[in-house]
């Protein structure tokens, strides 16, 4: 009994593969109307989608606090032993963390509140946001918003300027804004503001990185410049301290230049006042070596903010050049008319084989 092989020789296969290309090339004109056919669409979706331009600023972050062992070393020489006062860690503000940071209402608001230098002149984020947007339009009628300003000190805005700024908060964090890092192993970090008027994007995303990277910088080194200041003011108290010793000690001994040295009481105060010239000797020297490791430990706090890239007028739009548009869609077109017809083929294919079962 003989059985009909399923397997397909090298030649057949080459036979199919003929037919199949002539296939696809009997249906060349066809290729070209799909492919046009998306290029027009394309380019019409590309014209027709609001203009959106994007600020973007990226900066690299690096934490201090790399050199302890290299304060623990000056804390050893200076005969100081400094335990675990270098050793804490405060993981609040890591760079995971910033873009947190970024969308907080706070920072947001602090800059929505901030003046920037426009074409036409200063003005503060906020009214521009409100020109641009035409929210006074909107608020015709509604008592409270329609002559509401936010040219006026922070301490006299009312509920409705908090709301306000609350609203607008949550329109820049949904709308406007995105944060990201490109790598999750790299401390850098993206900040992009997109919005319809480029200027605004970029005076915006320039006041955001601004604050919130002062921000950053003064709560790192706000503990340590508070142990700096309280160090440095010991260290003034002292030194005042050993400073009038030393100029009553000078006046007692200049009050007395002759003494009988059989007299042994009018030493007594001398002596005591040298016994305090000692121990505010011993005192002000150990004061001013914590002094010294002091200021290292703050510097060593300061995080390293540089900046890498950012936005220079004019930005880029997410409008695709004519000749981009017309190639992608054409592209898209072919491959699409590719799979129907290879769909088509195939269905003809499947079709007649179970006829000739």
């Amino acid at each position: 009994m003989s059985t009909k092989s399923d397997q397909i020789t090298l030649q057949e296969l080459i036979s199919r593969l003929k037919d199949y290309l002539l296939f696809l090339w009997s249906k060349k004109l066809w290729f070209l109307v799909f492919a046009a056919a998306f290029a027009v669409v394309l380019v019409a979706y590309n014209g027709l989608k609001t203009k959106k331009y994007t600020a973007t600023t990226s900066f690299v972050l690096e934490n201090g606090g790399a050199g302890l062992g290299d304060l623990s070393s000056l804390a050893s020489l200076a005969g100081v032993n400094l335990g675990g006062a270098l050793s804490e860690s405060n993981d609040l503000f890591q760079i995971d963390n910033i873009q947190e940071l970024y969308r907080s209402h706070r920072m947001i608001s602090e800059t929505m509140l901030t003046e920037a230098p426009f074409r036409k002149g200063g003005d503060l984020l906020v009214n521009k946001f409100i020109e641009q947007n035409e929210l006074r339009e909107e608020w015709e009628g509604e008592q409270g918003l329609e002559n509401i300003s936010f040219s006026i000190p922070r301490e006299q805005f009312t509920i409705q300027h908090d709301s306000l700024l609350l609203e607008f908060t949550d329109m820049i964090r949904e709308d406007y804004l995105a944060v990201s890092k490109p790598n999750r192993k790299l401390s850098i970090l993206n900040v992009n503001v997109t919005d319809e008027y480029q200027e605004f994007a970029k005076r915006f995303n320039d006041a955001l990185v601004q604050n919130v990277n002062s921000f950053y910088t003064k709560t790192r080194t706000k503990k340590s410049g508070e142990n700096l200041a309280i160090l440095q003011k010991q260290a003034d108290s002292v030194k005042l301290v050993l400073e009038a010793a030393m100029l009553r000690l000078a006046q007692v001994q200049e009050s007395a230049p002759n003494r009988n040295p059989l007299y042994k009481t009018p030493l007594v105060e001398e002596q005591k006042l040298m016994v305090d010239i000692a121990a505010s000797s011993a005192m002000y020297e150990t004061v001013v070596k914590n002094l010294e490791i002091a200021k290292v430990s703050h510097r060593s706090k300061m995080p390293l903010i540089q900046i890498i890239d950012y936005p220079i007028l004019p930005l880029k739009d997410n409008q695709w050049k004519l000749a981009k548009t017309i190639v992608v869609g054409g592209l898209v077109g072919g491959f699409l008319a590719l799979i129907y017809f290879t769909g088509v083929r195939m269905l003809r294919v499947a079709l007649k084989e179970e006829e000739h079962q």
